[in-house]
């Protein structure tokens, strides 16, 4: 089961068991942005019966609309038993950081957050696309102080960090 399946099951178990249950924050990417309407001509593409694209010389692609869930992936800020850099959640492209972002923007090691004293940061490590906290740039290797509902870019993925209480609140509205 994937984190957002899994969350939204927590979701419905009501507020408690959803704060038991979930890593204390995790930032959520709307499928909207991360969907990238094909750069082709309007003429080389129709839809069929399935909401299926079809392109000119009968080649098929799923556009999967997003009827099967909410419109959002959530990703955890939890540490995976084993990672490195015990002292911070990673985020980056290669499977052995906390969060995987499977972006071509996306550095092998991107950025981290850390928690401390209930205080949120987020840092850029230096990527070579960048990281953004409310559309201004991250320094490299300069922590930020972060708070839920707050917009963070890495590279050309945009999402949203929340804490779990109010990720609660997001996944209840999706519905």
């Amino acid at each position: 089961m994937d984190s957002t399946t899994r969350y939204l099951e927590l979701s419905k178990r009501g507020r408690e068991a959803f704060l038991d249950g979930s890593a204390p924050a995790a930032i959520v990417r709307r499928r909207s942005d991360s969907l990238k309407e094909p750069n082709l001509p309007r003429s080389t593409v129709r839809l069929d019966a399935e909401e299926t694209m079809v392109l000119s010389g009968g080649a098929a692609l799923d556009l999967d609309l997003g009827r099967t869930g909410p419109d959002l992936e959530v990703y955890p800020l939890s540490k995976k038993p084993g990672a490195p850099f015990a002292d911070m959640i990673t985020v980056g492209r290669t499977a052995n950081n906390d969060v995987v972002l499977n972006d071509v923007t996306i550095s092998r090691f991107h950025a981290y957050f850390k928690q401390s004293g209930g205080i949120w940061r987020v840092c850029d490590a230096g990527s070579k696309n960048g990281s953004s906290l409310l559309g201004n740039p991250l320094e490299a290797r300069k922590e930020m102080d972060i708070r839920s509902g707050q917009k963070v870019a890495f590279g050309d993925v945009e999402t949203t960090f929340y804490t779990a209480d109010e990720l609660f609140g997001v996944l209840q509205s999706s519905k």
